[in-house]
């Protein structure tokens, strides 16, 4: 109140003293407006509200010579209109019916008026307004047992206001409770198609959905409807109202049905909609009921739709009047504006139902019937392509198709003839009848082929019949708008199954049946809830129906292809309720921040204000001021809800809309140390550790490596590794084939040198035969020091990983190269010593020359200028030795080019690879961790406390790990480890082993 002293106010009593001026909102009749008013507060005063003339005309207020005052609004006539429709049912019946029943006698319409009359006690107020069937309980039986438990979904203020304003009304008709439950499915909301202002509560029941026990239960069929309503001359139709919630839900199994929403977490007294056999069990109850009362022969119904079929009026009278009854006795209610009463025709089960007459609404055809005719040679091969499948079933097809197969020929020109028409026109038709085209047969197993195209979604429904064969039974194909042809591929292959199975819904509810789409990641609806928000909304509707996805590779489904590539529907046909979608931030949120944001507060004159919330110019784009603290959090919640999206799009999210201090820095700071993106991304996290060297052999056997290739089975010898060591310098290969991967292997391929030569130091993965206590004891006895790589890091031993690809190639060529067969361990051999005379890229030299000074030119013998002396070969393998080191300064040039010198300290936090990818699941964690470094072995090599019981496998090379942050949030894993020191390994020409890769 904005207090003005001294004021004074002239009435009729005379002159009064006012305490203040204030602004309120007031009502007068159908007006409603904010008016300035004086507060006087005197005891003798004896009016409580006096208006002036500015009221009067504001409020369109007339007084006449009787002193009654009138408003002249026309707002207020149409409001008195709209509370005259309320008052009496019969009202409402004139205005919404008599276009239904014009056809009737006066004296019918009377009859009709004066059941409704008679019966409007039966007919609800809202949708909370149901009454509770007696001595039925629905029960949720579940396949598994286990919880389904999901967090809130966010919403915007207004979302959250409807949603509890609902919650509000269905706690209050003691449709829902209060849950203790384990359970708990997230909610959303959903527009009603009758009322785009006015929306439903949904609950998210797809994790409940899958594994709950589907319940068997007859829908009625067209085909009966047929024989029933023969002769029938009067149809009525009664909507039950809120169906599902008049059916009371078995105690121990409430429980389950338990929801979440921001504020709160209930669980349903009564049947939910949105789970999987709500229909089954309410078709039920209801067909129970009519069974009950001997309402069969006039009566059916297809879940909560009644439809009642009479002969002659009087019969549709008393037909109607016997259904009402029961209805009343066992409490339910009917929606009044869903009814329709004493009609000559009626819509139901997807067909038109009339005198002696059904056909169906849709047109399981018309996607051939108007199947466009062909432009180009390219549309021929697609419609050829779909004729293929029934060619058994097209006598003389060659003949018939011969127009078009001429078309196709080389160099002829796309002329559509006169006989192309008539093919075309033809085929249309055989594929339109027997005995391509099949009757639907309920008893039959369900299969939908579906597929989508930037111009369409299609569909084609089939049955496997008793001969084992499979037939189409309906053909469904449908445009896209514009801005779905813009969406991606995933998003489009899930709208034409929904659209498909919202299409033939009659024939598919109650039923299992089976989906095939070309679409991998379709298969078994493996897609996260709210991944995607409309992807989701797809889920959401699918999981209400008992079906599976399985992928069909495109080749096999070129009839539903062809149906997207020349679609018929029109985009506005077929139109379903979509779900909302919902935000991840809330203006409350944001308006309490601004309200403790000491810079806002600064600020404020150089501030836009908006809907109380202020805006910050940035380069001529407004953007709402955030605190560093609650962009911080909003960075997160993005982050996370948008299943871990990257820094680039993480700015582009937040960037354009808000603005905070160190904003930028710290989105890329939190994506690039989020500990479940480290863990989890194949890409994007920085390279650590540079190139390093062991090395470089200055001399024969100085250093050599081991490796050993496996999958040579079955080439004609039962051998299946070949095992394989190379010198360092001289780049040597000895191999050895053999059956198994035993130390005994390893020993004798060694033997091939130790006879004659030393071995300085054996470089080697770490395989169990080489890691066994034999092969160990083998080389202290030879004086030879092993060193093993790091897990996981065949680079580390990269002369040998180059070598074996170079000798498989051989080998394969050579293989495949001989008409006589030999067997792969003899053409492996005579490859190696093939390998051993060529000059090798990175010393320029043969290694056979290097190591024995054995001329291998291809010179013959006369054409050689002069004889290598022993000085040439001394020469020649200093040379060698440089090449060696030139080629490794050029590796690692390009090896460090994209990666960061680092440096790890005992104690530090790591995150270490998830074994080797071959042995990972497709969705294991690519990383784990994070554990403790408690050694620096060299320059590359770390242990890390992994808790392996292999000291030798807890080995981690630098550039498979990624430094820990504290912001990921993760804590840090501690194990209980026996620390193992490895022995310093001395290198050829001095220092120890930190030079190791």
């Amino acid at each position: 109140m904005n207090n003005i002293k001294n004021a004074n106010l002239r009435t009729i009593n005379g002159v009064k003293k006012t305490n203040g001026l204030t602004n309120i909102k007031i009502k007068i009749y159908e007006i409603e407006e904010k008016v300035d008013v004086y507060i006087i507060e005197e005891e003798n005063f004896k009016y409580d509200f006096l208006i002036g003339l500015d009221i009067i005309k504001k409020f369109k207020l007339i007084q006449n010579e009787h002193l009654k005052i009138t408003q002249n609004n026309n707002l207020n006539q149409k409001n008195k209109i709209e509370k005259k429709k309320k008052t009496k049912i019969t009202d409402i019946k004139e205005n919404n019916f008599q276009t239904k029943i014009d056809y009737l006698t006066n004296n019918q319409k009377h009859e009709i008026n004066k059941l409704i009359e008679k019966n409007k006690s039966i007919f609800a107020n809202d949708k909370y307004d149901i009454g509770t069937v007696r001595e039925y309980e629905a029960r949720i039986d579940l396949s598994v047992d286990k919880y389904c438990s999901k967090r809130p979904y966010r919403c915007s203020v207004e979302d959250k206001n409807e949603i509890e304003e609902q919650i509000s009304k269905l706690l209050e008709k003691k449709l829902i409770e209060v849950s203790y439950s384990p359970f708990a499915a997230p909610v959303t909301l959903a527009f009603k198609k009758e009322d785009k202002r006015r929306s439903r509560l949904c609950i998210d029941f797809r994790d409940l959905n899958k594994i709950v026990v589907p319940q068997a239960q007859p829908f009625p069929l067209i085909d009966d409807l047929v024989i029933k309503t023969r002769n029938c001359n009067y149809f009525s139709t009664l909507d039950i109202n809120s169906a599902f919630w008049s059916i009371p839900l078995r105690m121990e199994d409430r429980k389950k049905t338990a929801f979440v929403t921001q504020e709160g977490h209930f669980q349903w007294t009564c049947l939910p909609f949105g789970l999987k056999t709500s229909p089954a069990i309410f078709q039920r109850v209801l067909s129970t009921i009519l069974r009950k009362y001997k309402l069969t022969e006039f009566a059916v119904n297809y879940i909560d739709d009644i439809l009642i079929f009479s002969k002659n009026f009087y019969d549709h009278i008393s037909h109607l009047t016997q259904l009402l009854k029961a209805i009343q006795t066992e409490g339910f209610r009917l929606k009044f504006t869903k009814c329709t009463f004493a009609t000559d025709s009626v819509k139901y089960l997807g067909h038109i139902i009339q005198n002696n007459s059904i056909r169906p609404v849709k047109d399981n055809l018309v996607s051939i019937n108007n199947f466009p005719v062909p432009k180009t040679q390219k549309n021929i091969r697609q419609l050829l392509g779909k004729i293929n499948f029934y060619h058994e079933y097209i006598p003389n097809s060659a003949i018939i198709l011969d127009p078009l197969h001429n078309l196709l020929r080389k160099n002829q020109r796309f002329v559509w003839s006169i006989e192309c028409q008539k093919a075309f026109e033809n085929i249309k038709k055989l594929l339109c009848s027997q005995p391509v085209l099949e009757i639907f047969d309920k008893d039959l197993p369900i299969k939908i082929y579906t597929d989508a195209s930037l111009e369409g979604v299609g569909a084609i429904l089939k049955q496997t019949q008793l001969n084992g064969k499979e037939k189409p039974v309906a053909y469904f194909s449908k445009k896209l708008n514009a801005a779905q042809k813009k969406k991606k591929a995933i998003y489009l292959e899930c709208l034409a199954i929904k659209e498909a199975v919202r299409y033939w819904q009659y024939w598919l509810i109650g039923k299992s049946f089976t989906v095939y789409s070309d679409h991998k990641p379709l298969e078994n609806m493996n897609i996260k809830s709210r991944t995607d928000e409309e992807l989701g909304d797809f889920t959401y509707y699918l999981s209400q129906y008992d079906f599976q996805i399985k992928y069909a590779p495109g080749k096999d489904n070129l009839e539903a292809d062809c149906l997207s590539r020349n679609p018929v529907l029109e985009t506005n046909e077929n139109k379903e309720e979509q779900l909302k979608i919902v935000n991840l931030i809330k203006l409350d949120d944001i308006l309490t921040d601004q309200k403790n944001n000491e810079e806002v507060r600064k600020k404020k004159n150089k501030l836009i204000k908006k809907n109380n919330v202020y805006f910050k110019k940035c380069k001529k784009i407004k953007k709402i001021m955030l605190s560093e603290e609650f962009s911080i959090k909003l960075i997160k919640n993005i982050h996370e809800n948008l299943c871990h999206i990257g820094i680039k799009q993480m700015q582009k999210k937040i960037g354009t809309v808000y603005t905070a201090k160190n904003l930028t820095k710290n989105i890329i700071q939190f994506c690039k140390n989020c500990g479940i993106c480290i863990k989890n991304k194949s890409r994007g996290n920085d390279k650590f550790g540079l190139m390093s060297h062991l090395g470089p052999a200055r001399k024969p056997f100085e250093i050599v490596s081991i490796d050993t290739i496996g999958g040579f089975g079955g080439s004609n010898s039962e051998k299946k590794y070949l095992h394989l060591l190379v010198d360092h310098f001289t780049r040597y290969a000895f191999i050895l084939t053999s059956k198994t991967q035993s130390a005994n292997d390893f020993v004798k391929l060694i033997n091939n040198i130790v006879d004659t030569d030393e071995i300085g130091i054996l470089l080697t993965d770490q395989y169990p035969g080489i890691n066994s206590k034999e092969f160990k004891r083998f080389l202290s006895e030879k004086s030879i020091q092993m060193v093993f790589t790091a897990i996981n890091t065949p680079f580390s031993n990269g002369i040998n990983e180059r070598l074996n690809q170079t000798l498989v190639n051989k080998i394969r060529c050579k293989i495949n190269e001989k008409k006589n067969k030999l067997a792969w361990t003899t053409i492996a051999q005579e490859c190696v010593n093939r390998y051993n005379d060529t000059d090798h890229s990175v010393t320029g030299f043969a290694p056979r020359y290097l190591l024995y000074g054995t001329d291998v030119s291809i010179l013959p013998h006369e054409l050689k200028e002069g004889k290598k002396t022993e000085m040439d070969w001394i020469c020649d393998r200093k040379i060698a030795y440089k090449n060696t080191i030139k080629s490794h300064d050029y590796n690692k040039k390009l090896f460090d080019k994209n990666r960061k010198d680092m440096e790890f300290k005992v104690g530090d936090m790591v995150y270490v690879e998830n074994g080797n990818k071959l042995n990972r699941k497709k969705l294991d964690e690519l990383r784990i961790g994070p554990y403790k470094i408690i050694e620096r072995i060299s320059n590359s090599i770390y242990k890390i406390n992994t808790g392996h019981k292999k000291s030798e496998s807890n080995n981690f090379h630098i550039t498979k790990l990624i430094p820990a942050s504290t912001l990921d949030g993760v804590e840090p894993v501690e194990l209980d480890f026996e620390t193992n020191i490895l022995e310093k390994i001395v290198c050829p020409g001095g220092g120890d082993v930190k030079n190791i890769i």
